[in-house]
């Protein structure tokens, strides 16, 4: 899941710099550049929670 996260934020750096270029919408490359972020983050601070006793 990890390798998947890294994937995704190297795509959407990629779109982006496509964007900075005029090549692609700037528009739809920054929110999907904050939500690649937004969810690896998420991953990241959720992996080791302790979820309590059962």
């Amino acid at each position: 899941m990890f390798i998947l996260h890294i994937v995704w934020i190297v795509v959407a750096l990629i779109i982006h710099f496509f964007a900075l270029m005029r090549l692609f919408p700037l528009f739809i490359s920054i929110p999907f550049l904050f939500l690649s972020f937004l969810s690896f983050f998420n991953y990241l601070n959720n992996r080791h929670r302790f979820r309590g006793f059962h």
